[in-house]
């Protein structure tokens, strides 16, 4: 499924810059949580198939090596880039801090460790500052400055959601069903009770994680689904069928009537009955794999290429959208080569 989840992160890209000639892709909160239903299923997948009980420490070092690398590298690009626009006397991230200043020492604690390890950078949804000091809000679009604008890499926020389930999911998905499917009930009960609730939209729909467990575990379902079916043989014309309606799902979601809860369920709930047959088609292609390995630093590292192109004297060849994505993977095949692989090296086999 590498180029499912390389077409989702090309799709990210285009949400936050510009259509491509005309093109409407999914919408980007629904790229990103297709990308936790993926998730869910290849990390069921794993730690039944590779990882034993015991060996939840190699799962978590190769979690990391397989992350913080790429992260860092953008992370420390976004800061140069930073202090450069600042220094140039325009807008950016170091402009909100200089404008909240002078902040507490738990607000920088705060800051500074969301910042390198991503784990909290998805609280800045849930929290506003005042003074210089943090607190919870359920709006978090009425603090001045909003937090989650102290985030050099304000994208990074998902990959924090996905680091949470990788602390929990060593402990739930090598259960029997019942749990993941009583987590996937309870978080949708949660969901549909805040916008009852007078909650409906952002945070509570996307950047907090007890909504979100959903997603991920539809891909434990789908990971049980694809366990029943290798007990048959494979039908390539069935496969094939998953993987070209998955596509077309995929790609003309915009497309196929209005955007409402109803059509969402529908698609992920097709979604996690297509994940199966998907994989099994694609499992053994090589072509595939490398798509996939661009995935996750097309997707860590399109902010910094945004904030490059979105300047007015950057040229833009066909449209932000264009320029922009075209950059973005160029990089993101630099960084699978000369650092991606790299690290590969030091990833340990499970024990």
């Amino acid at each position: 499924m590498g180029l499912i989840r390389f077409l989702l992160a090309c799709i990210v890209v285009l949400c936050h810059t510009s259509p491509l000639f005309g093109y409407q892709p999914i919408p980007a909160d629904l790229a990103v949580q297709f990308f936790y239903v993926l998730s869910g299923f290849y990390m069921t997948l794993v730690l039944n198939e590779k990882y034993h009980k015991g060996s939840n420490v190699s799962f978590y070092k190769n979690r990391a090596l397989k992350i913080y690398p790429v992260y860092w590298l953008i992370l420390i690009l976004l800061v140069v880039w930073g202090i450069f626009v600042y220094l140039m006397g325009h807008p950016g991230t170091i402009h909100f801090y200089e404008y909240a200043s002078p902040l507490g020492f738990g607000t920088w604690f705060y800051l500074i460790f969301a910042n390198i390890f991503i784990i909290g950078l998805d609280l800045t949804f849930l929290l506003g500052i005042t003074n210089g000091k943090l607190f919870f809000t359920g709006n978090f679009l009425r603090s001045d400055p909003n937090v989650y604008q102290f985030a050099f890499n304000s994208i990074a926020w998902t990959v924090g959601v996905e680091m949470l389930f990788y602390l929990i999911a060593p402990f739930i998905l090598r259960k029997r069903l019942i749990i993941p499917v009583a987590l996937l009930a309870g978080s949708l009960i949660l969901r549909i009770y805040l916008s009852a609730n007078g909650m409906p939209g952002h945070p509570w729909d996307y950047m907090f994680f007890p909504t979100q467990i959903m997603f991920f575990m539809a891909g434990f379902i789908s990971y049980h689904l694809y366990v029943r079916m290798k007990k048959y043989p494979a039908n390539d014309l069935l496969l094939k069928c998953s993987f070209g309606l998955m596509l077309i799902a995929l790609v003309l979601y915009s497309y196929l009537f209005a955007n409402t809860y109803i059509k969402q369920a529908i698609f992920f709930a097709l979604i996690t009955l297509l994940i199966p047959g998907t994989f099994m088609l694609t499992r053994n292609s090589k072509i595939d794999r490398y798509f996939g390995n661009l995935s996750y630093p097309i997707y860590i590292s399109q902010m910094l290429i945004i904030n490059i192109t979105r300047a007015n004297s950057f040229p833009k060849i066909f449209g932000f959208g264009f320029t922009t994505l075209v950059i973005v993977i160029i990089f993101s095949i630099l960084l699978e080569r000369y650092l991606s692989r790299k690290v590969e090296e030091f990833k340990v086999n499970p024990n």
